[in-house]
């Protein structure tokens, strides 16, 4: 298979949809947990993938109300049953048994410097350079 891009891409940009957050608490509290959670570096977080990055990268950015706002390291990629801590905005310490795929992201996150608007989508996408 060709490679479609001129450089290799070093990461991808997943999004944060409106109802994943309404779900777990609404977008302060949701950001207030992320944000603890994740500041640790050997913090991880699972992220709803379909899709399995196919070119090696090393960063993940998240979009959050069409912007970036945070960066993490890209930890593999999963499918199967484990079991996460999955609050509902109200207790974080309710544990789960998840089947979905995922992209593992791993701490430290590192949030934007200055505003990056970006427009949401479904999945992913490459990014080929360094955007902070």
């Amino acid at each position: 298979m060709k490679n479609r891009f001129e450089q290799p891409p070093i990461g991808i940009m997943v999004t944060w949809g409106k109802d994943m957050i309404q779900e777990k608490g609404g977008l302060l509290a949701f950001i207030r947990y992320f944000e603890q959670t994740m500041k640790q570096e050997d913090a991880l977080w699972l992220q709803k993938s379909k899709n399995c990055p196919t070119q090696d990268i090393s960063y993940v950015y998240i979009i959050v109300c069409n912007q970036v706002r945070y960066r993490l390291f890209y930890g593999g990629y999963q499918s199967g049953e484990t079991t996460i801590h999955n609050g509902n905005g109200h207790s974080w310490s309710s544990r789960q048994v998840i089947r979905w795929p995922r992209l593992v992201l791993a701490g430290p996150i590192v949030k934007a410097p200055y505003k990056i608007r970006q427009k949401g989508f479904q999945g992913f996408r490459y990014v080929t350079e360094e955007l902070f």
